[in-house]
């Protein structure tokens, strides 16, 4: 089932909130907030999620094995299979909807370090080279 996981995952960009997110988490941090008054909220915007993205290489895949294991633990192989062939064609389509709480809370259990690590990183870096 993990396999099947992965692959929906990958074939359906479920990853893909990552860098929103880490920017979403970032914003509520005190070095954003010194970001910002350098550089004002737009340019904060922009640097610090320039740096999400250069560091996503270094986080995505862990990420994305964490969101494939959270599905392996709601969906069954059978379940899996007919998402990933045959996408919002499939009958499981409304499970998929029903499970995202579940889904969601495992995440937040398994990759709150990998957001806070790839959070820390951006700003620590954004610091060094644009705050004066």
């Amino acid at each position: 089932a993990l396999n099947e996981a992965r692959t929906l995952v990958a074939k359906a960009h479920m990853g893909s909130n990552l860098p929103a997110l880490a920017l979403s988490t970032a914003q509520g941090k005190d070095s954003y907030s010194v970001i910002t008054e350098k550089l004002g909220a737009d340019e904060a915007s922009r640097i610090v999620s320039e740096e999400i993205t250069a560091l996503l290489p270094k986080y995505q895949a862990q990420w994305d094995e964490n969101l494939a294991r959270a599905y392996e633990k709601s969906f069954s192989e059978e379940e899996l299979a007919s998402l990933v062939a045959e996408g919002p064609a499939s009958q499981y389509v409304e499970k998929v909807k029903a499970q995202q709480a579940t889904v969601g809370g495992e995440m937040r259990s398994t990759s709150e370090p990998i957001v806070a690590a790839l959070v820390t990183e951006a700003l620590k870096a954004t610091m060094e080279k644009r705050v004066p």
